[in-house]
């Protein structure tokens, strides 16, 4: 699947579900993601994450992610962590399963997300005009708000940094996160 293959497909999410509230569908999509960790990562299975997260039920979220403080780094078996605290609340990496550093980066970067917009709820998100661009708490910036837009602008940003748009994309594990992580601070 290529970039533009990509983006049409989300950009028909809204024909086939109704748009939800980001926090809740970064639930589901993380108990998605936890559910189907031991799957190899197909363009299928990527769009099946992104669908059922519309309709399906959501994690439970726990108060130790409130710790993350910055998005995680997509830097593999390396990766640093400023705060202490964080690596106490962080599941071993286990290197004998392929998928695990990026599976560990996605559930990472969704906890971070969730974390964020948890803390948000009742200050930021308020705001009228979020989607011009807001500060968490944190510092970090967003701008999409809700599943539909993070998706699309997520697709738009890898889209404007490919070389060449109808070059399949190299889709894993770790793409999932990416994909968020760019759709938070895409405009």
């Amino acid at each position: 699947m290529n970039s533009n293959d990509l983006y049409k497909k989300v950009c028909s999410l809204p024909n086939s579900y109704e748009n939800r509230d980001l926090e809740e569908y970064l639930l589901a999509l993380y108990a998605l993601v936890e559910k189907h960790q031991e799957r190899e990562m197909t363009d299928e299975l990527f769009i099946e994450l992104f669908s059922q997260a519309f309709i399906s039920e959501s994690a439970i979220f726990r108060e130790d992610w409130l710790l993350y403080e910055n998005p995680p780094h997509n830097n593999g078996l390396y990766r640093k962590f400023t705060n202490p605290t964080i690596k106490d609340c962080l599941p071993k990496l286990n290197t004998a399963k392929p998928n695990a550093a990026g599976v560990n980066f996605t559930l990472e970067v969704l906890r971070f997300q969730i974390s964020e917009l948890h803390k948000m709820r009742d200050k930021q998100l308020k705001n009228e005009s979020r989607y011009f661009g807001i500060d968490s708490e944190t510092g970090h910036r967003w701008y999409n708000f809700d599943p539909f837009t993070i998706l699309e602008c997520g697709v738009s940003c890898m889209i404007d940094n490919s070389e060449n748009e109808d070059e399949d994309i190299a889709i894993n594990w770790a793409t999932l996160g990416e994909l968020l992580e760019d759709g938070r601070i895409y405009e």
